[in-house]
C-alpha cells in the first residue's frame, strides 16, 4: 500500500483573514498512486471540470438521487461563492473528516487538523474575534445530507481498498503571518516552509510518501527550496519544467535509507487531482469559518457593516467603514492587517 498526499492552500492574496494550508492523506494500492481517485471512487465522488461548472451546481449534482448522489471533490473555487455559500465546502470536509470521527464545532475540526493550541497567541487571547471556538458545525449543510455522504463514501472506500487517513492543516492568523515574512523576506517562502512543515511531520509518521502540491506561482525550480527545508536528505531530480516539476528525497540518516518521499509541483494540480482538490476545500473552509468569526465580531459591534472576504479592495472598504470603531477598541494593525 502507498500513502498519497495533496496539499493546497486558501487565503494567499487576501490582506485581511488567516492563511491556511492543508494536508490530506490516503492510503491507496501501490499500482494506484498514479490513478485517478475520482474514477477509483466512482460513485461516491465527482470532479467539477470547467466545462461542467456553469450555472448552478445543484443542476449537476442533482442528476443523482439519494444515496447515489456523488459528492463533489473540486477546487474549492469551483464549489464556493459568496452567493452559493459553504454547503458544498462542508458537505464535503465534513463527509471526508466524518469517516474518521464526528465534527460537531470549530475547535473539534481544528483539533482533528493537529492546528489548535491554547498557547498559540492566533487561538489564545491575541484576536479578540477568534475567541469563540465552539462554534457549531455543520453551519449551512443539513446534518442528515452529511451523514449520508459520510456513509456513501465509508462504502465505497472500503469497497475499492482505499483508506482516508485524515488531514493537517496549518492556520496562519495576520501577526503571524507579518512576523514569518519578515523573517523569511517574502510571503512565498512562507507558503513553501508552512508546506514544508506539514510534509514533514507527515513524513515521521509514513515512512515512504507520494506527495502533490499546486505549483507556486510560476515556479518551476525548488531543488534548493527542498534542500534547505530537509536538510540531510539527499534530493534527485525527476522532472524539472512547466508541466511538472518532481523529486525524490531520501533521509540522511544513517539506519533510516527506507525513508523516500516523491513530491510533485503541477499547475493547476487541484483539477487533475483530487487530493489536491481536497486539501484546496479544507483549506477553504477553514479560512471561512475564521472570517465568519472575524465578520460576526465586528458586525455585532458595527449593525449594518457589510461582510468582507479580505481581498485587497473590499479589505480597504472594511477597514474605512470600521477605522473609528478599531481606534475606540484599541486594536491594532499588526493584528488585523498582513503586509504582503
Amino acid at each position: 500500500m502507498a500513502i498519497l498526499v495533496g496539499v493546497d492552500e486558501a487565503g494567499y492574496g487576501p490582506i485581511l483573514g488567516p492563511l491556511v494550508i492543508t494536508a490530506v492523506v490516503f492510503e491507496v494500492k501501490d499500482h494506484e498512486v498514479d490513478g485517478n481517485l475520482w474514477q477509483i471512487l466512482k460513485g461516491a465522488v465527482i470532479p467539477l471540470n470547467p466545462p461542467l461548472i456553469k450555472g448552478d451546481l445543484r443542476g449537476i449534482i442533482g442528476r443523482e438521487r439519494g444515496l447515489q448522489r456523488p459528492l463533489a471533490v473540486a477546487d474549492s473555487k469551483r464549489l464556493y461563492s459568496s452567493s452559493r455559500g459553504l454547503r458544498r465546502l462542508e458537505e464535503g470536509v465534513l463527509a471526508f473528516q466524518g469517516c474518521i470521527e464526528n465534527i460537531e464545532n470549530l475547535r473539534k475540526l481544528l483539533d482533528a487538523l493537529y492546528c489548535y493550541d491554547e498557547s498559540q497567541s492566533a487561538l489564545g487571547g491575541l484576536y479578540p474575534w477568534y475567541h469563540n471556538m465552539q462554534l457549531g458545525l455543520p453551519l449551512t449543510a443539513p446534518p442528515e445530507e452529511v451523514a449520508r455522504y459520510r456513509q456513501l463514501l465509508q462504502g465505497v472506500l472500503a469497497s475499492r481498498g482505499v483508506k482516508f487517513l485524515g488531514s493537517r492543516a496549518v492556520v496562519i492568523s495576520p501577526f503571524e503571518f507579518n512576523k514569518a515574512v519578515e523573517a523569511c523576506g517574502n510571503k512565498a517562502l512562507l507558503l513553501f516552509d508552512n508546506c514544508a512543515k506539514l510534509i514533514k511531520d507527515l513524513w515521521v509518521e509514513y515512512p515512504q510518501l507520494e506527495v502533490l502540491c499546486d505549483k507556486h506561482g510560476g515556479r518551476s525550480r525548488y531543488a534548493a527550496l527542498l534542500s534547505r527545508a530537509f536538510g540531510r536528505c539527499t534530493i534527485r531530480f525527476l522532472l524539472e519544467g512547466p508541466e511538472v516539476s518532481s523529486y525524490e528525497l531520501k533521509d540522511g540518516w544513517e539506519g533510516h535509507s527506507q525513508l523516500r518521499l516523491k513530491v510533485s509541483f503541477i499547475p493547476k494540480a487541484e483539477d487533475k487531482h483530487l487530493p489536491v482538490a481536497l486539501a484546496s476545500m479544507y483549506s477553504k473552509y477553514v479560512r471561512e469559518l475564521f472570517l465568519r468569526l472575524f465578520n460576526n465580531y465586528w458586525q455585532e459591534k458595527l449593525p449594518g457593516l457589510k461582510a468582507t472576504a479580505g481581498y485587497p479592495k473590499d479589505a480597504r472598504r472594511f477597514l474605512k467603514d470600521i477605522d473609528r470603531l478599531k481606534a475606540s477598541l484599541r486594536i491594532k494593525d499588526d493584528i488585523l492587517i498582513r503586509n504582503r
